[in-house]
């Protein structure tokens, strides 16, 4: 049996969507799976040991003609079904062009509601629901087969992590000097999801005085966010050895480098998010967005929100700063939870 899902973009997304992989392959060892993503996000699914085909489209630099030259030619790969965990318009059409034989959500199940008109197959499931009940659902659903949300308390890493990369960083960046090493992302792709750099840079000064062994690193993906990170080193008045600027990380750095922390604390954003995909702790903030819908819970992943009610995911106030309303030594609990543990 062979086929194709449809999972495009954005970072965060596809780290969430991939959880289905693991249960596509424990459900049939010889489905071959062939994955459609935009190129500029390639790199998170990179040699990943369960996708057999890794099909990258340049759509964000609004290559459609070339895209479509590969969709047309991956066509001929005959799939026995195409899923698309999307479920918008534009990979709901990629689904159609690669087979007939398509599932994805319906109507009332979709925020660009005109997306079902492209498929075949679809399944009704509230908007508001967990991603991964969604993901795992229209999975089965497509595949004729039982998935349990709860057996992600069990889950294999998501990812192929690159063993010589994580010995490189590890020496690069002496986190043996350290008692614990701890990753906080400071960035998001939209505004309001981000925790204020005030507060973050007074989390930074509680984590150290509670753990003073511990060295923390500021990660970030653009010149923006580079200079938040320096003003919370600057903000934080952290002695050097307990606080630095990472490194700027390609995705196959910040998936190695993830692995090795003893804890990530981040926004409702694809880096934090990562952490739950590798299994390792982790601290999401919430604000606006919906925490009972972006992420999933365990004893070693805490979820912290400004307890709004947040009753339609499908609209979302990106004027809303609630995230402000989130206490540094609420995180600092939370986080102590886990390090102590550990």
């Amino acid at each position: 049996m062979k086929i194709a899902i449809v999972r495009l973009s954005a970072l965060g997304d596809i780290i969430q969507s991939a959880v289905v992989l693991q249960f596509i392959k424990n459900f049939k060892k010889d489905i071959e799976i062939h994955w459609f993503v935009d190129e500029k996000f390639k790199g998170i699914l990179k040699n990943h040991p369960l996708i057999d085909k890794l099909y990258a489209l340049p759509l964000k630099e609004k290559h459609f003609l070339k895209s479509l030259k590969i969709l047309i030619k991956a066509r001929k790969n005959h799939y026995d079904a195409v899923i698309d965990l999307q479920g918008l318009v534009k990979s709901a059409v990629v689904s159609r062009i690669l087979s007939r034989n398509n599932f994805g959500f319906d109507q009332n199940s979709l925020k660009e509601s005109f997306a079902h008109n492209f498929y075949n197959q679809k399944l009704s499931i509230d908007y508001n629901e967990n991603v991964f009940v969604r993901y795992l659902d229209l999975s089965a659903f497509a595949l004729n087969a039982d998935f349990n949300v709860k057996d992600l308390n069990f889950k294999k890493d998501i990812f192929y992590v690159d063993e010589n990369l994580k010995q490189l960083l590890h020496k690069k960046l002496k986190l043996d000097e350290n008692k614990k090493n701890i990753l906080i992302h400071v960035g998001s792709s939209v505004e309001n999801k981000i925790y204020p750099k005030t507060k973050v840079a007074l989390l930074c000064k509680l984590i150290i005085q509670e753990f003073p062994d511990t060295k923390i690193f500021l990660a970030w993906g653009n010149v923006k966010e580079f200079e938040f990170a320096k003003d919370v080193v600057n903000l934080s008045a952290i002695d050097e050895k307990n606080i630095e600027l990472a490194p700027k990380f390609n995705l196959e750095e910040l998936m190695a480098f993830t692995k090795m922390m003893d804890l990530v604390i981040g926004n409702d954003s694809g880096p934090t998010h990562l952490a739950f995909a590798l299994n390792r702790p982790s601290i999401t903030i919430f604000g606006a967005t919906p925490s009972y819908r972006n992420a999933y819970k365990t004893d070693i992943n805490k979820i912290i929100d400004a307890g709004k009610k947040i009753t339609n995911a499908k609209h979302i106030d990106k004027s809303d700063y609630c995230i402000m309303r989130i206490e540094e030594e609420d995180i600092l609990s939370l986080a102590k939870e886990i390090l102590d543990e550990k």
